[in-house]
C-alpha cells in the first residue's frame, strides 16, 4: 500500500512536504507575521484538498446521495437515516443557491475548518505546526470520512477555545455554549466532548494518568467497553423507534462491518503509539517547563481522549468519538515546541518523520477510495 501511495498520492504528499516545509520556516525564521500567512495559506491548501475532490473519500458518495435525495423521493428517509436536522437543513440551504454539489463540498470545508484555523491561530504562536499535524493527522482520516462530523469537530474545538479565557463556565457562557450548540445540531456524538469543559485547571498527576490510562488500555484489550455497549443495545431494542438506539444496535451487531483493509490490531498498535508520545512529551514538559493553565487544561481534555481511545480498543466505530478529545494535540504540540526552545532540534525531527507515517496509516485503510486524488478540475 505505501509504495501505491508513494507512486499514486502524490498530491497528498505534495501538500505534506509543502506544509513541512513551511513548519520549519516558522521554526527557524520566527515571524509572527509570515507565519500566520504561511499557515493560512496551508489552511486554505487542505480546504481546497477536501472541497474539490470527485469520487474520492469514505464519504464522497454517501452524502452526495443525501445532497441530492430531497423529501418526495421514496428512498428519503433510508438515504437520511440517521442524519441530524442541521446537516439536513444545511444541505437544502445550499442545494437552494446551487445544486452543484462541489460547491456544497467547498462551503462544507470552509465552514469545517476556519473554526479549526481560528483555535489553532488564537491558541498558539505557532499555528503552521498546528496546520501540519491537522492535515496529517486528522485531515484525510476525518475530514474527507465524514461531512457531519468534520462540522461537529471545527466548532467543538471553537468551544473548547473558550477555556484559553481561564473564565468559569457561566461567564460569558454563550462564547462556548453556541459552538457546541451547532457542532450537536449537525451531529450528534458531538454530546460526548461537553465534558471536556469541566476539566481540572491543573494538569493531573502523572502517576494518575499512567494509571488511569493502564486500566482503560487493559479494559479496552478485554472488550469489556464494547461489551457493555452490546448489552445496552440489547436492552433498550423494545425503544427502536429512537434513532440513537437504532444506530447503537445497528453499530454493536455483525452488520455493522468497516468496509476497508482495516488491520484493526496494526491501528490499535500505532495509535496507542502515537497517544503515548504526546502524553511523554507533555510531561517531560511540565518537567523543565512551566505550562500555562490553559495548556494544562487542554492536556487533560487529551487525557480523557486517550482513555476512551484505549477503552475501545478494536472498536474504530466508537473510537472516533475520542476524536473530538484528542484533536487538542494540534495546539497543545505547538505551545510545547514553543515553550521549550532547546528542544527544538530533536522534536522538529520527530514532527517530520511520525507524522508522515500517520498520513500514509491514514491512507492505507481506504486506499480505493484516495488514492489517486480525483479533483473536480480532471472532468
Amino acid at each position: 500500500n505505501i509504495f501505491i501511495i508513494l507512486a499514486e498520492g502524490r498530491i497528498y504528499l505534495l501538500l505534506y512536504a509543502c506544509l513541512a516545509a513551511a513548519m520549519l520556516i516558522e521554526l527557524f525564521y520566527e515571524n509572527e507575521i509570515v507565519s500566520r500567512w504561511l499557515a493560512r495559506a496551508g489552511m486554505l491548501a487542505v480546504i481546497l484538498l477536501i472541497g474539490l475532490r470527485w469520487e474520492t473519500g469514505t464519504d464522497w458518495l454517501p452524502y452526495l446521495r443525501v445532497f441530492y435525495t430531497n423529501d418526495t423521493t421514496s428512498d428519503y428517509d433510508a438515504v437520511v437515516f440517521g442524519i441530524d436536522q442541521g446537516y439536513i437543513l444545511f444541505n437544502r440551504a445550499i442545494y437552494a443557491l446551487s445544486t452543484d454539489y462541489t460547491w456544497f463540498l467547498i462551503v462544507d470545508a470552509f465552514i469545517a475548518m476556519i473554526p479549526i484555523y481560528i483555535f489553532i491561530e488564537k491558541s498558539t504562536k505557532f499555528p503552521v505546526m498546528g496546520v501540519y499535524l491537522f492535515y496529517t493527522s486528522y485531515a484525510i482520516t476525518h475530514f474527507m470520512g465524514s461531512n457531519r462530523r468534520m462540522i461537529a469537530i471545527g466548532f467543538v474545538c471553537l468551544g473548547f477555545l473558550y477555556l484559553s479565557r481561564n473564565e468559569r463556565l457561566r461567564t460569558r457562557w454563550h462564547r462556548w455554549a453556541l459552538p457546541f450548540g451547532v457542532a450537536m445540531f449537525v451531529h450528534r456524538t458531538s454530546l460526548a466532548a461537553l465534558p471536556g469543559l469541566l476539566v481540572s485547571r491543573k494538569a493531573w498527576p502523572t502517576w494518575a494518568v499512567i494509571g488511569g490510562l493502564l486500566a482503560a488500555l487493559l479494559l479496552g484489550m478485554g472488550g469489556i467497553p464494547f461489551t457493555v455497549l452490546e448489552l445496552l443495545a440489547r436492552s433498550l431494542a423494545d425503544f427502536t423507534g429512537i434513532t440513537a438506539v437504532e444506530k447503537l444496535i445497528f453499530y454493536t451487531s455483525g452488520d455493522a462491518q468497516l468496509d476497508a483493509e482495516f488491520d484493526v490490531v496494526r491501528q490499535a498498535i500505532l495509535g496507542v503509539a502515537k497517544r503515548s508520545t504526546v502524553l511523554a512529551i507533555f510531561i517531560l514538559f511540565m518537567r523543565y517547563g512551566r505550562p500555562s493553565e490553559y495548556a494544562q487544561r487542554l492536556f487533560n481534555i487529551y487525557i480523557v481522549g486517550c482513555a476512551i481511545y484505549f477503552a475501545l480498543l478494536g472498536s474504530p466505530i466508537f473510537q472516533v468519538i475520542s476524536t473530538y478529545y484528542s484533536i487538542v494535540e494540534i495546539v497543545l504540540i505547538p505551545i510545547i515546541f514553543y515553550s521549550i526552545p532547546s528542544f527544538k532540534i530533536p522534536y522538529t525531527l520527530y514532527l517530520i518523520i511520525v507524522p508522515l507515517f500517520l498520513l500514509l496509516s491514514s491512507l492505507s485503510p481506504y486506499l480505493d477510495l484516495y488514492v489517486p486524488y480525483h479533483s473536480i478540475l480532471n472532468y
